[in-house]
């Protein structure tokens, strides 16, 4: 029989729903199919190009295009010339949404020979007449049905802050890409906020129970309980409520513009689902079923992390996932598909020991879906298969779902590293994605195992044909490796057993991106190091993490696969690589050339600097400490100092680059929709627009650097660090020129280096840098430095050139 929740019943909850709904008339729109079903990709096309470009295209629907393979089956596409009596001169076809976006991206690499990217393009050199498509008119598709996007913790690291302008931009990106899938997760604490008040909680306990808006991913997956904003800002656990509610809404208001677009494209949203995770004062709401705890996150402080969840076999679970189901079907006006992401047991184990108990943990979950769509596709990513979860655990995990006849879809991680699907027998034989994730903490540094994502979709495909559905770029934050990703993405449009060539596919994206009068041979050749040395780093898991982002030691270096300060890779050789993309950039042009090109010379030029000189520098200042040298102990101590500036000023002329856009991002997302018109207002007296932006501004400088908050315990800090400009210059300088004066005082009184006194002087910095805001201190702005990047690296070549060659080397200054 079912119960009912507190005093609501599922009639209270729909009246409820009805009211929220039309609260937001102005920003839900329920779907409806349109009357023209391509409407959407020519507006995609106003979005994108320049008007004479508007009505060029003829795109149609069909379904009887022939697959070009046995394996490429999925989404066909024919991209032809027209001159018939419509007008246009370019002919799309395709069988679905995605492959008519994905044909007009083969249009404009192929024919038009330009391409988009996160960091920009050249769509304003395109000539004024649309140029002809590639003759032929070949059938064209992917060898998968779905090829997903993202992260859930990109939800924290990269977009908790976007607007409704910069969603639109990266989901044309996706339709681009032939990207149809999509975590549907911006807002979602609106629903969950709505369920639990239906459940008589107060405002109070769930807001307590939110995590802050960067850290909401954490909090979702069970990972984090609560918050920490109101410490670091010495304000009341009401303010931060009121705070986090302002955020939820228009966060949710902002879903309510996103969920239609996604569906204009074909592209399907994963619909978040009721993981399990409560507030701690439900329990006492419902005394007769079962509560458990986590047992808290690995790392982190157990007040903090020690989350309660409804046993997932109790029947209350399957209760709960259904009104939260279809509470946020009715709140999202009807936008909703077939695929719900849940992730029991991210990073934490399960509450059971035998394979037993984790099939019938996995069956009850299994059938909470089923019972509110019999349709449902459990979507899942593999990071709980890690190196602390058991074998048995994985095979209870699987037979469970299969016992229960669910659908499911397996998103291997992080597969170009460690392929899951491997050690699994392809996850027991269930559907699942090959995906790259490479940049933890969305971390920076020029970086990939390039060879293994070229060869592993092919090696999975082929070891399990019939479960192998997907492909996907599941990075955790981007503006990195921009070539790493397009390549994935392009293996998911061709045949597995067809390789690319890394050459002559690199080769090919240089010249859309930069020209192909400007992709000259010293061009095409410094590329052609990057191969050998960046993207081709097999004994790394993951990005390296530079010297200067990483609290000062005087041993700094650390090894191994997972988040290294050192590089395995030929220093000399990327030294050549910079040097020829300088030279191509500054000496061999004689035009502007384009912000892709800018955004590749911050990033090299980054890359060198701290990953080559100023080790080399740091090993100088250290050998001189040790020789207790005052005299070199101040020479290097003064370069590095310089280094560290030099290094901000080039990052800072690029946006990509700038701690300043992610905090202006922070501070414009109180209204993320425009639906305000910038204008906050709050009824608690003492809040303001300024003093809400102050909270979100706190949680840009917080998961950047603590991670948490200071002194509780955790192990975090720095470890979603950034190599960016503001940062070097507002955190990272203090510490090392703190660091710096320690050892000099060191070597002037005769001592030895005193790493306890250091290092409680930089947490008391940390901390007012943390409460402070941000603009209170010189060359703290919102905007870039105003630089043109080619002339500040012409500056930073000239300067540095000649000791990066010496710094790879030898390792010193």
């Amino acid at each position: 029989m079912a119960k009912k929740f507190g005093t609501l019943s599922w009639a209270s909850v729909g009246v409820i729903a009805s009211v929220l709904l039309h609260a937001m008339v102005s920003t839900s729109v329920v779907m409806a199919a349109p009357a023209d079903n391509t409407a959407s990709v020519r507006a995609l096309v106003k979005r994108l190009l320049p008007a004479s470009y508007h009505n060029a295209f003829d795109f149609q629907l069909v379904d009887t295009l022939t697959p070009p393979t046995a394996d490429v089956k999925y989404d066909l596409f024919r991209v032809s010339n027209n001159n018939g009596t419509s007008g246009s001169r370019i002919l799309i076809e395709g069988a679905t949404l995605s492959a008519l976006t994905r044909g007009l991206k083969y249009y404009l690499e192929e024919g038009a020979q330009v391409t988009v990217e996160w960091s920009g393009n050249r769509l304003n050199e395109l000539p004024k007449v649309p140029p002809a498509a590639p003759a032929g008119g070949q059938v064209q598709g992917s060898f998968v049905p779905h090829r997903y996007y993202t992260n859930v913790v990109s939800f924290g690291y990269q977009f908790p802050f976007w607007s409704w302008k910069r969603w639109e931009q990266e989901i044309d990106w996706m339709a681009l890409n032939g990207i149809n899938m999509l975590p549907a997760y911006v807002g979602q604490e609106y629903v969950f906020r709505e369920l639990y008040r239906s459940l008589n909680l107060t405002d109070a306990e769930i807001a307590r129970f939110f995590g802050g808006p960067a850290f909401a991913p954490w909090q979702r997956m069970g990972n984090i309980d609560g918050s920490w904003n109101d410490k670091l800002l010495n304000i009341s656990k009401s303010t931060e409520s009121v705070y986090k509610f302002k955020f939820i809404d228009e966060q949710w208001a902002l879903q309510q513009l996103i969920l239609p677009r996604l569906a204009e494209l074909g592209v399907s949203p994963l619909m978040p689902t009721f993981q399990g995770f409560v507030p701690k004062e439900l329990s006492s709401k419902f005394p007769n079923n079962v509560f458990k705890k986590t047992g808290g996150w690995p790392g982190f402080p157990i007040e903090l992390s020690d989350v309660t969840y409804v046993a997932h076999t109790d029947p209350l679970f399957a209760e709960l996932q259904a009104k939260f189901l279809k509470l946020q079907d009715q709140l999202n006006g009807g936008h909703r598909s077939k695929y719900y992401f849940l992730d029991l047991f991210n990073e934490v184990k399960p509450d059971c020991t035998t394979a037993e108990c984790v099939a019938a943990i996995t069956t009850a979950v299994s059938k909470s879906l089923q019972g509110v769509d019999k349709d449902a596709v459990w979507v899942m990513q593999s990071w709980f298969i890690g190196p602390k979860w058991l074998p048995i655990w994985t095979d209870g995990y699987f037979k469970g779902i299969k016992d229960a006849n669910q659908q499911t879809l397996v998103f291997d991680l992080a597969a170009e590293v460690w392929p899951a699907w491997e050690g699994t027998n392809g996850f027991h034989e269930t559907p699942f994605g090959w995906s790259v994730l490479s940049n933890f903490g969305t971390a920076q540094g020029l970086f990939a195992r390039l060879p293994q994502i070229l060869s592993g979709p092919a090696k999975a495909f082929n070891a399990h044909k019939k479960n192998f559905k997907a492909m996907g770029v599941a990075a955790e934050g981007i503006y990195n490796n921009e070539f790493v990703y397009a390549a994935l993405l392009d293996i998911a449009w061709r045949d597995p057993n067809s390789p690319i060539d890394a050459k002559t596919h690199l080769e090919q994206y240089v010249r859309r991106r930069y020209g192909s009068a400007k992709a000259t041979p010293s061009v095409l050749a410094a590329y052609g190091k990057y191969l050998d040395t960046v993207w081709n780093v097999a004994p790394q898991a993951s990005n390296s993490r530079s010297f200067v982002e990483r609290a000062p030691t005087l041993n700094m270096t650390k090894v191994g696969e997972w988040m290294p300060t050192i590089v395995y890779y030929n220093k000399t050789k990327f030294v050549e690589a910079w040097d020829g993309l300088v030279r191509g950039a500054l000496f061999e042009q004689k035009s502007r050339i384009s912000a892709s090109w800018k955004f590749d010379l911050v990033d090299a030029t980054r890359e060198v600097l701290l990953f080559n000189v100023f080790p080399a520098v740091h090993e100088s200042l250290v050998t001189a400490y040790r020789a207790k040298d005052l005299g070199k102990v101040r020479k290097y101590g003064k370069q590095l100092l310089q280094l560290v500036r030099d290094t901000d000023r080039v990052l800072n002329t690029n946006t990509y680059f700038s701690l300043n856009t992610f905090i202006r991002d922070s501070h414009d997302s109180v209204d993320p929709t425009g639906r305000l018109g910038g204008s906050v207002r709050f009824s608690q007296p003492g809040l303001t627009k300024a003093s809400y932006q102050r909270y979100l501004e706190s949680n840009v400088k917080d998961i950047f650097t603590w991670w948490g908050a200071a002194g509780t315990g955790h192990d975090l800090p720095d470890y979603a660090s950034k190599q960016w400009g503001g940062m070097l210059s507002s955190f990272y300088y203090p510490r090392w020129q703190l660091f710096v004066r320690h050892l000099e005082q060191a070597v002037k009184s005769n001592t030895e280096y005193d790493a306890g006194a250091f290092t409680a002087q930089r947490l008391q910095f940390e901390a007012k840098w943390q409460a402070r805001p941000w603009g209170s201190a010189p060359g703290e702005t919102l905007s870039t430095n105003g630089q043109e990047t080619t002339e500040v690296v012409r500056e930073i070549y000239h300067k540095y050139a000649a000791l990066a060659y010496k710094a790879a080397v030898d390792g010193t200054a």
